[in-house]
């Protein structure tokens, strides 16, 4: 068999490197890690952790309480206001001394109307609190969906770096026999080299999965909202659900009804109306009608009484205030259903994309599947085959490239599967 001597000195340099990049991350390895035992995480306990740490949801949760706080104190104006005043009062005439006396009584105030402000801003900060609970629930939707997804990668990862250790066993194993083979006389020394280069390459990549393992277990902690934590670890998935795929057009229709972002863009349309027709009813006449009691405790508060008033407030001049805040929430609520549009639009394509996704995913996987077997066949054959010594080496290399590039394939499918299937469930709202 002849070798080129290109192939020979790049299989050596890339032996070298390899040795290289292996004692170094042995090294690290050594000083920076720590071998803890942990129990794998399943995919639920992963999200859990994330809808209680993750600072998103945190917010999400925050704003729907601050959402209904101002809800009552909006809801509050409906009520009578008491409160118990102490002031102090001056008695006396020019020249004389004037004598200072103090005086304690109880008030209660009703504004009984105000032109219909009170209620405009009760229905703003009713929707408000239905547009920020919808966010809350859409936040945990998204967040559900990104630790899953991170889940998923770092299971990929796991299993490619496991097809990539088993790559290199086999060539180390494939050049013992080599070489025990040489000698014995019945090969050339040439033709380990060959097998060397492969062993070096896939070394290489063994090292660069193990490194994505790594950096796939810090996103997906990171998703969760904790910190990096040593021996950290992930369950396997069983099994892969088989999917049945309906038509674009139902996936479409139940996004608009279930997603809850859909139900905030509506929500913040009525609330900014709501805010407009406040702003606007500041800009003319209000009438008023509001009612007052005042019941003298002791000193200077003489008499006891209830009052009720009515009249016309018109804000004649405010700097313009009035019609600036008018303005904004008039473009507020122009903004809201723009918004609200484009929401619409987007959801058609996330979905198509999200569809379109699980359906190659789906046949990919299913032809990956058949690929890896005709490929196992095929390697087993090639390893008889050399056994028997009917096969030269490069015909079990081949063999074996094809067979990691099937598993790889295999992996990259089985996972672009799965999270497609999650990937739909987020885009229709489930």
């Amino acid at each position: 068999m002849i070798i080129d001597r290109g192939i020979i000195n790049t299989g050596v340099a890339r032996a070298l490197v390899a040795a290289c990049i292996c004692s170094l991350f042995l090294c690290v390895g050594a000083f920076g890690e720590d071998n803890t035992s942990v129990k794998p995480m399943s995919l639920q306990e992963c999200i859990d952790i994330a809808l209680k740490n993750q600072l998103d949801v945190v917010i999400a949760k925050n704003d729907v309480a601050i959402a209904k706080s101002q809800l009552a104190k909006t809801k509050s104006e409906y009520l009578p206001q008491i409160s118990v005043d102490n002031n102090a009062f001056t008695t006396g005439s020019q020249g004389v001394l004037s004598q200072v006396t103090t005086g304690t009584a109880l008030s209660a105030n009703l504004n009984i109307f105000d032109g219909g402000i009170r209620e405009a801003n009760v229905k703003a900060s009713r929707y408000g609190v239905q547009s920020t609970d919808s966010a809350y629930k859409r936040t945990m939707q998204t967040v559900t969906y990104t630790v899953t997804k991170a889940y998923y990668e770092t299971l990929r990862s796991k299993h490619l770096a496991e097809v990539a250790s088993s790559n290199v066993k086999y060539y180390q194993t494939l050049l013992e026999q080599v070489t025990q083979q040489i000698n014995e006389g019945s090969k050339a020394t040439v033709d380990k080299y060959p097998v060397e280069a492969e062993l070096a390459s896939a070394k290489v990549d063994l090292l660069s999965a193990q490194n994505t393992v790594r950096t796939s277990i810090l996103d997906l902690q990171a998703t969760m909202g904790i910190s990096s934590r040593s021996g950290f670890d992930v369950a396997e998935v069983d099994t892969i659900p088989d999917t049945a795929v309906q038509m674009l057009d139902n996936y479409v229709n139940y996004a608009k009804k279930s997603r809850p972002d859909i139900t905030q863009a509506q929500a913040q349309i009525c609330s900014a109306k709501a805010s407009t027709t406040a702003a606007r009813i500041s800009l003319y006449p209000i009438p008023t009608i509001s009612a007052g009691y005042q019941h003298s405790i002791s000193g200077g508060y003489r008499t006891s009484g209830t009052q009720m008033v009515g009249g016309l407030t018109f804000n004649l001049f405010d700097g313009g205030a009035s019609r600036a805040a008018y303005k904004t929430a008039k473009l507020t609520q122009e903004s809201a259903v723009e918004s609200a549009k484009q929401l619409d639009r987007d959801v058609r394509t996330q979905v198509e994309e999200a569809y379109l996704n699980l359906t190659s995913s789906k046949e990919r996987l299913a032809a990956s599947q058949t690929s890896l077997d005709s490929a196992k066949k095929n390697l087993d054959v090639q390893r008889e085959r050399y056994n028997l010594k009917l096969a030269i080496t490069l015909d079990v290399l081949n063999a074996e490239l094809q067979y990691v590039t099937a598993q790889s394939d295999y992996v990259q499918a089985k996972y672009d599967y799965l999270i497609a299937i999650s990937q739909l469930e987020y885009t229709t709202g489930e």
